[in-house]
């Protein structure tokens, strides 16, 4: 359990703790000596609901820092108390900064509320955010402040101008150390309007090659790279190898050209135009010279050019790179997707890195996203096809897992074909068992009757993924004593099943 060791060595990021209070005193010693997260929560809980500022701020470091840990792949023990902690913060800042002394610099408190609130913030948090810039902060208070800036600013519709201005005057302020004026102007990055905008292509005018480089990623971001790729070209080759630094790198990657496709790789466009068009649509030159590409690839009556305009419409990466609103899109990518369903799979000859079923495969990949209850015949069929290549076949039960889990009911033609694939014997166990998986956290009595069917076969594989289908929240309390009971059957050590110690964890939890 990496989360607590990394907690247990944790003592804050600002304070150092000491109090005269003997409960919060022990409190924060049991941070120290914890080997629970319930052991934790405790310590964390009675430090955060204090009324003492140093014992609250201390408790806040300690949120930030397990949220911080948690990408790794282990909870945060105090995520349950993410409501609390956020209104703690808030609170923390509607007071005037802790003064400096021998357990924290001025404005500690603030320090460690902004750090808090920093991926959480909203745009009613721009007024506390300005009171902490108008002080003119320096050090970790100033970077917190500023980073809680550019939350805000990215999740407002209508931009706060004074926060906006304020940030521009700092940013271009020669009076202050040039890391702190790109600091400054990474508050900007993920905000739209005009007025950022503007202050961004001034950025770029600036001497400093880092300086310049961070407002160019913000403009290679979004939609705002349609209309300043030429500005961005002419930047990126304006820096040295020697002065670019990781925001150098990303404006570079926005330039270069995006995906070929998912699946159609070494496919011939049969035209020196299509070519031409299959290139703008990886690197554009405009937004609607983006827009016509894809619609001439998605109506070209080319199965190999219709297939690479559905890659790309499915792919983050590919035509919603910059943000394009891809909306009026969707009902033709829909149809035309159902279509090509219908048809033979692709040759190996027309997708010759892919192989055969290309075309199915694209479509599938469509059906995942934008797929109707009305269209779960289709999916069906594609399921109980046992002579299509390996990859249709993954697609179709990644499309099936999607749709159950989008749709409001669960389709039984469906979940038949889900079913039959489950106990065909014939059936590679990879598919198998994914069509297992497809069915997990799906609500409704035949579902739960498949997993059952599933826990109880005499194939391994089978029964694990069954027992784990159990395991799900809306399951687990019916079923605990069956999945326990097939869990001491299993082998284990070197012969425990694949995914075993996935159903132990459940139980645990």
């Amino acid at each position: 359990m990496f989360m607590v060791t990394f907690l247990r060595e944790f003592q804050s990021w600002y304070w150092n703790c000491d109090f005269d209070d003997a409960e919060l005193q022990a409190a924060f010693d049991a941070t120290d000596a914890a080997t629970t997260p319930d052991e934790f929560q405790r310590a964390f809980l009675a430090l955060l609901r204090s009324e003492d500022t140093v014992a609250r701020g201390t408790a806040l470091d300690f949120f930030d820092r397990a949220a911080a840990t948690s990408r790794f792949g282990e909870a945060n023990p105090f995520e349950p108390y993410r409501e609390e902690v956020l209104a703690v913060a808030r609170e923390m800042l509607r007071r005037p900064p802790r003064p400096g002394d021998d357990i924290a610099f001025e404005g500690a408190d603030h320090a460690s509320a902004l750090l808090a609130l920093k991926n959480d913030a909203d745009p009613e948090d721009a007024e506390a955010v300005l009171a902490v810039l108008r002080r003119r902060p320096d050090g970790e208070l100033l970077y917190n402040a500023l980073g809680t800036a550019g939350t805000v600013l990215a999740s407002s519709e209508a931009l706060d101008p004074r926060l906006v201005a304020l940030i521009g005057e700092m940013a271009f302020d020669r009076s202050l150390d040039i890391d702190d004026r790109r600091e400054a102007l990474s508050a900007l990055r993920g905000a739209a309007g005009e007025e950022v905008t503007a202050l961004l292509v001034r950025a770029t005018g600036e001497d400093d090659y880092r300086f310049q480089q961070e407002a160019a990623w913000a403009l290679s971001i979004g939609e705002r790279f349609y209309a300043h790729r030429a500005l961005l070209e002419r930047l990126d080759a304006s820096w040295p190898d020697g002065e670019r630094g990781f925001e150098a790198s990303e404006v570079r990657e926005a330039l270069g050209p995006g995906p070929h496709s998912t699946y159609w790789r070494g496919a011939d466009p049969g035209s020196p135009g299509l070519l031409q068009v299959h290139r703008e649509m990886r690197t554009p030159t405009s937004k609607r010279a983006h827009r016509q590409a894809f619609r001439t690839m998605l109506y070209s009556g080319l199965v190999p050019m219709v297939g690479i305009a559905l890659d790309h419409f499915c792919d983050s990466d590919g035509l919603a790179r910059f943000d394009l609103d891809v909306e009026a899109f969707r009902p033709n990518v829909l149809t035309l997707a159902r279509h090509l369903l219908t048809l033979s799979p692709s040759s190996a000859m027309a997708s010759p890195e892919t192989g055969a079923g290309a075309s199915h495969a694209s479509a599938l990949d469509v059906l995942a996203l934008l797929a109707e209850p009305e269209d779960a015949a289709l999916l069906a069929a594609a399921l109980r096809r046992r002579d299509s290549a390996p990859l249709v076949r993954e697609r179709a039960l990644r499309a099936a897992q999607d749709c159950l889990h989008r749709w409001d009911e669960p389709d039984d033609r469906v979940v038949d074909a889900l079913e039959e694939l489950i106990f065909d014997p014939s059936a590679a166990m990879d598919e198998r068992t994914l069509a297992a998986i497809a069915l997990f956290d799906v609500p409704g009595p035949q579902v739960t009757a498949v997993l059952l069917r599933a826990a109880h076969s005499s194939v391994l594989p089978v029964q694990v993924e069954g027992a784990l289908g159990l395991t799900s929240d809306h399951l687990i309390d019916q079923h605990r004593d069956l999945v326990r009971g097939l869990v001491a059957s299993w082998p284990d050590g070197d012969d425990e099943p694949d995914r075993a110690w996935l159903v132990r964890v459940a139980l645990r939890d």
